[in-house]
């Protein structure tokens, strides 16, 4: 592990012993974008060493969900053989991607062929160029929204990815929620969050940054229901999750599949660690080794 001065290392595991149940490996610091707000803006580390994770992953005592993230993971020419190795071990590959590269159909059938049946899009401008240009500098919305039709034609459990900011994009709530209702996926998720202080961001922004209670307000209008309804939706498996909420788009419907909303506070712990508890999700190191990957993150920032 890489730690700038000052900082204390922080607490790992030996891959036979990960106590995650979701693990993310960065296979690449290669990026196609140039965000605003990006936690992990280094470019200069190499790309993984797949045969490397590929030990790593043999050794861990239980199955996980590993999140393939970077940067950009679709970077890496071989990320179809990432996928597939990740299925050999036993594992679910999710994909965190900027969508750019999945709004090519051929592609995602050639990850879907590979194994791949989780994608997380991320949606910051919804369908409007303009809020892409301010948050991501690129204006991309043709692309993005035909990544996500492209992985729900292909039957893949769709998620996006949404930083609200205010005076900008609130009403990406919306505009998302009509345009993943007429897709009707068989489930998605809407990931909706304010900026983080984390890696690279726009300070001036996060300082105006929208509490829990108006994302919740956001939602709310988007569905048709009681803000205060869904305070009470803070439980994320099994785990009380103060500041996180997950709740269906019909709160009246039977727990499982569908649309739902997630929403989560990046602002809420001063520190920028959101898993204090250590046990939600972890981080494959340089050393491939597992640590709570937001202290992970946190930690290494300007580094790994």
């Amino acid at each position: 592990m890489i730690n700038p001065v000052g900082t204390p290392a922080v607490r790992s595991f030996a891959p036979e012993e990960n106590p995650f149940e979701t693990v993310v490996a960065d296979v690449t610091h290669r990026c196609n974008m140039a965000c605003a707000n990006c936690y992990v803006p280094n470019r200069d580390i190499p790309d993984m060493d797949i045969g490397l994770l590929g030990a790593c992953l043999a050794a861990f005592p239980k199955r996980v969900n590993l999140r393939l993230i970077g940067a950009e993971p679709t970077m890496r020419r071989d990320l179809p053989e990432i996928v597939a190795m990740v299925r050999r071990r036993g594992h679910r590959p999710v994909l965190l991607t900027n969508g750019l590269r999945l709004a090519r159909d051929s592609y995602v059938r050639t990850l879907r062929d590979a194994g791949l049946r989780h994608v997380v899009v991320s949606l910051n401008g919804a369908d409007n160029d303009d809020w892409y240009e301010a948050i991501d500098n690129m204006r991309c919305a043709a692309k993005k929204l035909r990544a996500v039709g492209n992985a729900a034609a292909h039957g893949m459990i769709v998620n996006t990815g949404t930083i609200l900011v205010r005076g900008l994009n609130e009403a990406a709530v919306d505009r998302l929620y009509g345009f993943m209702t007429d897709l009707g996926p068989r489930h998605a998720v809407l990931r909706f969050r304010n900026i983080g202080a984390l890696g690279r961001f726009d300070a001036a922004a996060e300082a105006g940054n929208l509490s829990m209670a108006e994302m919740e307000a956001l939602c709310a209008g988007a569905i048709g229901v009681d803000a205060g309804a869904l305070s009470a939706w803070n439980t994320i498996k099994g785990e009380a999750s103060p500041d996180s909420r997950l709740f269906p788009a019909d709160l009246a419907a039977r727990p499982g599949r569908g649309l739902w909303f997630k929403l989560t506070d990046w602002q809420a712990n001063a520190e920028g660690c959101l898993d204090p508890d250590l046990r939600r999700r972890g981080r494959i190191t340089q050393d491939f080794r597992i640590a709570p990957f937001f202290d992970h993150v946190k930690a290494n920032e300007g580094g790994y």
